[in-house]
């Protein structure tokens, strides 16, 4: 090989290795159903998802609540991204009416409302030793979730975002935290606002080239009227989460049961029904573009 044929190889080699790079186009790739990561798109950059989430168990009867989430994302610079997303749910309940629960037989499909959302990264889990990222969501949420109640919902969702990689990105870490302030949420709720506070960790290991596996967990406690003396409910859920991904698209498999929960005028029996459920399983599916 000549020495001009020798520079066209070497000129091509380093072409294709800068299209496939893998952190231009996997950036924003989540490895768990319900924590999120640091990491934003690269500017110019754009993602679909399309989530699906089964929430069933109560205490007793039969319940399911589907929820279909579509999401379009876009990154405006390399630390700022923005989301546009619609959800929808399907309800089938049959005799979930006990004390604690207290739902109507429905098989029905309610569309559930519209949110934007906003990432800034502060520092990259890439190039930082930690990665660093504020979010911001608000929506509008017309039926709720637990049974397709009418409600005019608007709630804003500040959160901060930490992420730690390790091993050459082998094991990667997540932390998020945060609230949730809504409004005109009668007459699905007793109450017409309530604070939450929200929080969830996660760890995934690469076992395999493009895939992970790995264990997430969550908080959520409630409080009607943003009086943080009138606890109405806490829950934590916790499940693995399996992950595949390529350069174009990923796929995220997860499961979450509910290992504590306590709520206002429920038995102190270590879970809670009335808005929550004992099994979460989420698929979400993302594209690159």
């Amino acid at each position: 090989m000549d020495i001009d044929s020798f520079r066209r190889l070497l000129g091509l080699s380093i072409l294709l290795g800068l299209g496939c790079n893998p952190f231009d186009v996997r950036a924003d790739e989540q490895l768990f159903g319900w924590v999120l990561g640091a990491e934003t798109l690269p500017r110019g950059h754009a993602e679909v998802y399309q989530f699906f989430t089964l929430r069933t168990g109560k205490a007793e009867g039969t319940y399911l609540g589907w929820d279909a989430e579509t999401e379009i994302e876009y990154g405006f610079t390399d630390r700022f991204q923005a989301s546009l997303s619609v959800e929808n749910h399907y309800f089938y309940n049959k005799g979930v009416n006990g004390d604690r629960d207290s739902l109507e037989n429905k098989d029905t499909y309610r569309f559930g409302g519209i949110a934007v959302a906003g990432k800034y990264s502060v520092f990259s889990p890439f190039k930082n030793p930690i990665g660093f990222s504020l979010r911001l969501e608000t929506g509008y949420l017309a039926n709720d979730e637990v049974d397709g109640l009418k409600q005019h919902e608007i709630y804003v969702a500040p959160q901060f975002i930490l992420q730690k990689n390790y091993f050459d990105d082998t094991l990667i870490t997540e932390l998020n935290g945060g609230a949730e302030l809504a409004w005109g949420k009668k007459p699905a709720e007793q109450y017409a606002y309530e604070l939450a506070w929200t929080g969830g960790a996660g760890a995934s290991y690469r076992f395999a080239p493009n895939w992970y596996f790995g264990f997430e967990a969550r908080v959520r406690s409630e409080f009607p009227e943003f009086d943080l003396g009138r606890h109405e409910h806490t829950v934590i859920y916790a499940g693995p989460s399996l992950h595949y991904g390529t350069q174009r698209w990923w796929a995220t498999l997860s499961y979450n049961y509910q290992i504590y929960g306590s709520g206002i005028d429920e038995p102190d029996d270590g879970k809670t029904y009335a808005e929550e459920t004992a099994h979460q399983i989420r698929l979400k599916v993302g594209f690159n573009f």
